[in-house]
């Protein structure tokens, strides 16, 4: 393989990469950087001199290009980050913003997935009380008052209170928060549909246009008889608007390993590049430079197909990452496709250099280098005779190349794997190149009017079938393996084994087989490190619930889980599905909560609605207050001289208020679950998540 890669621009994208993590992990002054990159190039521009003048070796001319590109990294992210943008909202934010209401302007940027209660948007900040400013927030609105999504590129004005966004109060939850601050969106607005007065002016932009053509198109298809399932299919597939698509669905086709399918990224852009290339063949021989014609008109189609879904980050990627390739096809084929991935990649992480820590953007690079490296392999195993039968195995390969490209990452970041994933893929990506471009000529025929009732009927019975194939599979719970315990350690000794393995395949080597070897070696340390670690944990929590007091004593990968009132199949999912997976445990039962605890020489002390407490002898360690008990709360530190109290979600805002004021006066510390999240008591120390 290296002979087909750029090796040192392969090692200066590495640097970038170094240099962002450390942007990104480690805050460092804009000033010291720009200071530090400057004496670097000055530097590697003296060393070069000196080694061409001399004919001196060229280390110190290698080492200084490292330090050059890794304090480019970090300079990118640095520059990128609001803090220094003096124009930026968060330079101008003040506390009392999140306490009182202000005036702000701003225009409709985006349209997010919406939850059970909001439709969510992204917004562009235009002022705050009539201060020009930057940024982007989430705009949450109530799904009650929303009859019309809104449309992008509106502007409004509202008077609203500006929020931080909260991270999950319960340990191993999704943190959302930390996923929008990726991208720089830190804070929220929560406002009624009437109190957002609309202003004349849109916001013209290419996301504007966007949304403007898929408005229109989606108009058009709504005057044939297709289903609203079918319309959020159509949308996913061919739009890159996947908002509307119900949960069910969603669920199948995560579940049977097919959800890429529904996100327009690189296999939907692969494909369209395969079938433009496979049409405008003839051009390479009818026209004067007709390769070099059809490469143009290739990306010209692509990054109007990307405008149109929206220019969204996993598009974005995509196409930048298929029009290299499409460059790499016209000039040398599989020896530029190689250095076409680290070109986009190098170029992609220059203009967005968080995008290094969006799983998408991971996903699609792995996804696609697994295919180009790995299916080259597996298809020279069998030579089939028939056509069908070629396009099958080639199918059957680049599916497993990909699943075993992303199989490390898949169960680090989602714990799961449908061991079924190559049926739904196998079945559907070869049907796919036929669903878009039937989709592209439905959505074209439907635009001028001259869709016949037929062609859109067979159009939406082809959508349903792939629908009914999606969900036989992801009904097959036997094959679907959940909940794995999958580390960051286990992540990288997976992809140490992946690699030789494929080396060893390549060519047999006895120090390759020793590499293989070595790497199951350490798999099976780990695993049996983790299995330890995991045995020996013990810790009780105290959830954030609304309405219901639940804590939780893990002890030998076993969790007792003791709560007011019953907990439904959801809230319990809710509560301790990543929990449970991330300590490689199980409930072993549930059980009401009691008002005395004891755990590790600390007792515990419920004090409930009924407000029994005045118990002779009793000091507890920590006091937990539950359901919004009447008490003095002075009083009660006075008699039971507690070292920690504890308020939950169960609760109301005006009473947890009034505690925590008492506490501050009485100089005893207090944990409300709303603001810190759970209370975690361990063998180490008490925290909370």
């Amino acid at each position: 393989m290296h002979k087909l890669l750029n090796i040192p621009f392969l090692i200066l994208t590495f640097s970038l990469i170094v240099g962002i993590v450390i942007g990104y992990y480690i805050s460092i002054d804009l000033k010291i950087v720009l200071i530090a990159q400057g004496i670097a190039i000055s530097g590697l521009i003296s060393t070069w001199w000196y080694a061409k003048k001399m004919f001196r070796s060229a280390i110190g001319f290698s080492a200084l290009t490292l330090i050059v590109f890794i304090l480019l990294g970090i300079t990118l992210v640095q520059i990128h980050h609001p803090k220094n943008n003096p124009d930026h909202y968060t330079n101008l934010f003040s506390e009392e913003y999140q306490e009182n209401s202000v005036t702000i302007s701003f225009y409709i940027k985006e349209r997010l997935k919406p939850t059970s209660f909001y439709e969510k948007y992204v917004i562009t900040l235009q002022s705050i009380e009539s201060q020009k400013t930057t940024g982007n927030l989430l705009l949450q609105i109530p799904k009650a008052d929303l009859q019309t999504n809104l449309t992008i590129g509106a502007s409004y004005i509202t008077h609203s209170q500006i929020k931080l966004i909260p991270s999950p109060s319960n340990p191993n939850q999704f943190n959302y928060a930390h996923h929008l601050s990726q991208q720089y969106i830190f804070h929220k607005v929560t406002t009624d549909l009437h109190q957002l007065i609309p202003r004349d002016i849109p916001m013209f932009s290419i996301h504007y246009i966007a949304s403007y053509i898929r408005t229109d198109i989606n108009q058009k298809l709504a005057l044939y008889d297709f289903n609203k399932k079918q319309l959020s299919i159509i949308n996913a597939l061919l739009l890159g608007q996947r908002q509307d698509i119900d949960q069910e669905t969603f669920t199948d086709y995560r579940d049977a390993g097919a959800i890429h399918i529904l996100a327009v990224s690189g296999l939907h852009v692969g494909i369209l590049l395969m079938l433009l290339n496979f049409i405008l063949k003839p051009l390479e021989r009818l026209i004067s430079n007709g390769k070099a014609f059809k490469t143009i008109f290739i990306i010209i189609v692509l990054w109007c197909f990307a405008v149109i879904a929206s220019l969204s980050p996993s598009i974005l990627r995509a196409v930048t990452m298929f029009s290299f390739i499409a460059i790499g096809m016209h000039i040398r084929s599989k020896t530029s496709i190689y250095n076409a991935l680290i070109v986009s990649m190098f170029m992609l992480l220059c203009m967005r250099p968080l995008l290094l820590f969006s799983v998408g953007f991971q996903l699609s690079y792995l996804a696609v280098f697994a295919i180009v490296w790995i299916q080259p392999l597996l298809v020279k195993l069998y030579r089939p005779r028939f056509y069908i039968d070629k396009i099958l195995w080639e199918t059957f390969t680049v599916t497993i190349s990909a699943q075993l490209g992303l199989l490390p990452l898949t169960l680090f970041y989602f714990h799961q794997f449908p061991l079924l994933f190559f049926i739904a893929n196998l079945i559907i990506i070869p049907l796919l190149g036929f669903l878009l471009g039937f989709g592209i000529l439905v959505m074209t025929l439907a635009e001028i009017g001259i869709l016949p009732d037929w062609m859109a009927a067979t159009f939406g019975g082809c959508i349903d079938v792939m629908n009914s194939i999606v969900h036989w599979v992801s009904k097959q719970e036997t094959y679907l393996i959940t909940d794995i315990t999958f580390s960051w350690r286990m992540l990288i000794i997976g992809y140490t084994l992946i690699i030789s393995l494929v080396f060893t395949f390549k060519k047999f080597k006895l120090n390759r087989i020793f590499a293989v070897t070595t790497s199951v070696a350490f798999l099976l340390f780990i695993f049996i490190y983790e299995k330890k670690l995991h045995l020996n944990k013990e810790e009780l929590v105290i959830f954030h619930n609304h309405r219901n007091t639940t804590l939780s004593v893990l002890h030998h990968q076993n969790v007792r889980v003791y709560s007011k009132d019953s907990i439904s199949e959801i809230t319990k999912s809710y509560l301790f599905k990543g929990y449970l997976t991330q300590n490689n445990s199980k409930i072993t039962f549930h059980k009401k909560l009691k008002n005395i605890y004891n755990y590790r020489e600390k007792t515990i002390l419920v004090i409930d609605s009924s407000a029994i407490y005045n118990i002779k002898e009793l000091h507890p360690d920590i006091i937990i207050l539950s359901n919004s008990p009447k008490i003095h709360l002075n009083r009660v530190i006075e008699i039971l001289e507690p070292k920690q109290i504890i308020a939950d979600g169960s609760n109301y805002r005006s009473y947890l208020d009034k505690w925590e004021k008492s506490c501050k006066k009485q100089k005893i510390p207090f944990h409300r679950t709303d603001k810190k999240g759970a209370y975690i008591l361990n063998t180490n120390s008490t925290k909370h998540h």
